[in-house]
């Protein structure tokens, strides 16, 4: 209820989880109201009260949109040395590489982090090979920071053993023999099929709601 109420009458650009909205972004589409400051705070109250209060939704969207309007916000320090970031090739840039830090810190991965982040904006002419690993540095500095921060929370040494707990929960080091081999493979088999039969089902669907749906509803 708190997170509706603050999305409905401060700030309706937290509507959603902000993939689409980043995407939309990063592909020249200026969105309204998707980066701002009161869509920040209420894109940060609302996704702590919903994971908090156990509901049925996932942290990863929100924390790509909090990183990037983290990331342009940057753009706007109160210093002449910020300044000159202030134009529309630098904030896109700093929006992929806020998205991939959010990313990044949802699943403890910096390389997801930046894939993902690329992967959204394709198929764009902004990206170049050091953009690239710019992007990654700031995801790779996300999960370090994660790692530290949830270290120093439990009270244990800092080690980067738990740069996934945010996702994932604790993870505990259990032994694989070499005789699990062929099982993997054959889940990796598996998986892959049901992925392509999804991705062939659901272009299916899209063809069949554009045939037979054509009233709004």
């Amino acid at each position: 209820m708190t997170a509706t109420i603050l999305t409905v009458f401060v700030g309706p650009g937290a509507n959603g989880s902000g993939v689409a909205e980043i995407m939309a972004l990063l592909n020249g589409v200026n969105y309204p109201n998707t980066i701002k400051v009161r869509t920040l705070f209420v894109k940060v109250v609302g996704v702590v009260c919903a994971v908090a209060g156990g509901l049925c939704v996932g942290k990863e969207g929100p924390l790509a949109h909090i990183g990037a309007i983290t990331a342009i916000l940057c753009c706007y320090i109160p210093f002449d040395a910020f300044r000159i970031y202030q134009n529309d090739h630098d904030k896109r840039t700093m929006i992929a590489a806020g998205t991939s830090a959010g990313v990044s810190a949802a699943f403890g991965s910096p390389i997801g982090g930046a894939l993902f982040s690329y992967e959204i904006s394709k198929p764009n002419t902004f990206w170049t090979f050091r953009m690239i690993w710019q992007v990654f540095f700031s995801s790779a500095t996300a999960t370090l920071f994660l790692a530290v921060f949830s270290n120093l929370y439990s009270g244990s040494i800092v080690t980067l053993s738990s740069a996934a707990v945010l996702k994932f929960g604790d993870l505990s080091q259990v032994f694989s023999p070499i005789s699990d081999l062929p099982s993997a493979i054959i889940i990796g088999i598996v998986t892959a099929v049901m992925g392509s039969l999804l991705i062939f089902v659901n272009i299916r669907l899209a063809r069949l709601r554009k045939q037979y749906i054509t009233e709004p509803w």
